[in-house]
């Protein structure tokens, strides 16, 4: 190659070689959302009450998490042990032999029966009396999201709702909501009420206890129900709380369906 030659090559230079005279900036594709899906827990609906003015029993939960929002049906977590202890503890069996429900005419309830209910199930169950409510309506991630302001605001339509459905078997599905309630009543009642071992156990809740306070507290539930009524309270049956064993839990409810008459 000719000196002359080399030298033109040399020269030669792509216009993408020169140095920019401006800051480059990496622009990042936005991010791919499905359409219409919410994506915070105020963007999902209420859910609704199952209720009736004879319910056998009332299931009493804290308030809607997502996935219950979501599918609109109770307890509808996956991790969620409710409907597993309202299976093994045979409470909708006994639920319709007390209510004389004739299971040979109704196909529907021997496959209930058969292959257990689920969380699909929890508005078919009112044909049977079996009701479903919480202390707030609205949806969140978590319960402690809830002020105390709107947790205590919700009680009155709560205990409104226990009167109504004239409820033989109240079961409040939460420690943390019959404190609520509790706490409610005892402003009420101008007493001074806090749940410890003394006090409260759970299950069937009774006013023969050491704490006078506490007792008013129960007395005053029970005198705006019908006398055929009974209070219980359980653990939550989310799979996140683990203080008490699945045996433990189901100890509970099998005395439940033992006291439906």
């Amino acid at each position: 190659m000719t000196n002359d030659r080399l030298s033109k090559l040399r020269s030669f230079r792509y216009e993408g070689d020169a140095p920019s005279s401006r800051t480059s900036k990496i622009v990042k594709p936005p991010l791919k959302t499905k359409k219409n899906a919410p994506t915070k827990p105020h963007h999902l609906p209420d859910l609704r009450q199952s209720l009736n003015a004879h319910l056998r029993v009332l299931f009493i939960g804290f308030n809607p998490g997502v996935e219950s929002s979501v599918q609109q049906h109770h307890y509808a977590h996956h991790s969620n042990l409710f409907w597993k202890l309202f299976n093994q503890s045979g409470l909708l069996r006994k639920v319709v032999a007390v209510e004389g429900v004739d299971v040979g005419r109704d196909e529907f309830l021997r496959k209930l029966l058969a292959d257990g209910c689920s969380a699909t199930n929890d508005f078919e169950l009112i044909a049977y009396n079996v009701g479903f409510t919480d202390l707030v309506l609205r949806c969140t991630a978590r319960a402690d999201q809830l002020s105390n302001e709107e947790k205590l605001q919700n009680v009155p339509r709560l205990l409104k709702e226990f009167k109504e459905s004239d409820a033989h078997n109240i079961v409040v599905i939460g420690k943390g909501i019959w404190e609520v309630i509790v706490k409610y009543l005892s402003k009420d009642l101008d007493v001074r009420v806090k749940l410890n071992k003394e006090n409260f156990t759970w299950g069937l809740q009774s006013s023969d206890g050491s704490d006078e306070n506490y007792n008013l507290v129960v007395e005053s539930i029970y005198k705006q129900l019908s006398k055929s009524t009974k209070l219980y309270v359980f653990p939550n049956t989310s799979g996140l709380v683990a203080s008490m064993t699945f045996a433990e839990k189901l100890s509970l409810w099998t005395k439940l369906v033992d006291g439906i008459n």
